[in-house]
């Protein structure tokens, strides 16, 4: 997430409004993006509604989300879509940033 916050600019360039949606309570979400000074919110799903509908649930690593990024246009069209296997499986950067200019 800090990555993210680093490259705001980039979102904001390409007409973009970032969320992260956890399992933690609202809380937990408070202190981090406080920690990390993240420009945008951390949404709150205790009970993982999002997260299964979206398939990034993983009930085989204690039924937490797979780290996902998913870029998504205003007209609610899915311009990029990562879904990791665990816990550290992310994109790189810039896997990111060449999706976001692919728009």
């Amino acid at each position: 997430m800090a990555t993210y916050a680093r490259g705001w600019e980039r979102f904001e360039t390409a007409g973009l409004q970032v969320a992260g949606i956890v399992v933690d309570p609202v809380e937990n979400n408070r202190a981090m993006v406080e920690k990390l000074l993240l420009p945008f919110p951390i949404l709150s799903d205790p009970e993982a509604r999002v997260i299964q509908e979206w398939d990034v649930w993983n009930p085989d690593d204690g039924g937490v989300a797979r780290p996902s990024v998913f870029l998504v246009r205003p007209d609610l069209t899915i311009a990029y879509a990562y879904v990791g296997t665990d816990f550290a499986d992310r994109p790189t950067d810039e896997e990111l940033w060449e999706a976001l200019e692919r728009g």
